[in-house]
């Protein structure tokens, strides 16, 4: 029989998370930095056309940042998902397995985005 200090005591201290929680916060603050840029440029052309919407898209000023934005929101929500899938799921396959799949989806939506903002900011030269 193993008492509840046993049981913790076979985990051992974290010893690491020290990167994982600055990249959190890092990516975290530079969102609250980017988004809001990004937010003077799109609202006002909302309720355009969809031709004025692709053309503000398209535009230097914003396609750099859309794309820093879409990458620094993956792997923000990568590492917050990943934190949430150690902590709280405990059998070794479910846990890597769910990982994996936090990675694959979260880099997916982000290379997926990015070539379409790519794509949208070329077809507009």
């Amino acid at each position: 029989m193993t008492t509840p200090l046993g049981k913790v005591r076979a985990l051992g201290s974290a010893k690491s998370g020290t990167r994982e929680f600055l990249k959190e916060r890092m990516t975290g603050m530079a969102l609250m930095v980017i988004l809001p840029y990004l937010l003077v440029f799109l609202i006002p052309v909302m309720n355009s056309s969809y031709n004025a919407f692709l053309d503000v898209i398209s535009s230097l000023w914003v396609a750099p940042a859309l794309i820093a934005a879409l990458l620094l929101n993956a792997s923000h929500m990568a590492s917050g998902m990943r934190v949430i899938i150690e902590d709280y799921i405990h059998t070794p396959w479910k846990k890597y397995s769910f990982l994996g799949l936090n990675w694959i989806f979260s880099w997916g939506i982000a290379v997926v985005s990015s070539c379409a903002v790519i794509k949208i900011m070329f077809a507009n030269i």
